[in-house]
């Protein structure tokens, strides 16, 4: 919503509310808290993919190991760094092809990409 009343300008976006008079500017960061609040719908993606590995060779499951628990640790600080997420998506992007077979795997490795993409824009 935008109302404009002589020469102020007020926006809103859901619970945001910015405040602009005359030429002056407003710049606001904004968080996505949804998703680490949700630490739920992480924990049965990291689920989903870990209980599929059975059917790969070990060296591969390990790898496929290594970088969810790379990006589930990054996930869980409080500020992550896109930089480290934005590596972890390049690392899991082989892997599906190493999945390829596994719908479920696939499948949950995708969610994974999913769930890190908006941490990295």
């Amino acid at each position: 919503m935008m109302m404009k009343n002589k020469n102020m300008t007020i926006n809103t976006n859901g619970g945001i509310v910015s405040v602009a008079n005359d030429n002056s500017k407003v710049k606001i960061k904004q968080y996505n808290y949804n998703n680490r609040v949700d630490a739920s719908e992480l924990d049965n993606i990291i689920k989903g993919i870990m209980e599929n590995l059975s059917a790969l060779k070990k060296e591969d499951a390990d790898e496929i190991v290594d970088v969810v628990e790379m990006a589930k640790e990054e996930l869980a600080k409080p500020e992550p760094k896109a930089s480290r997420l934005r590596n972890c998506v390049s690392l899991i992007a082989p892997m599906f092809t190493i999945a390829n077979g596994i719908p479920t795997l696939v499948e949950n490795l995708q969610k994974l990409v999913d769930y890190i993409t908006p941490y990295i824009r």
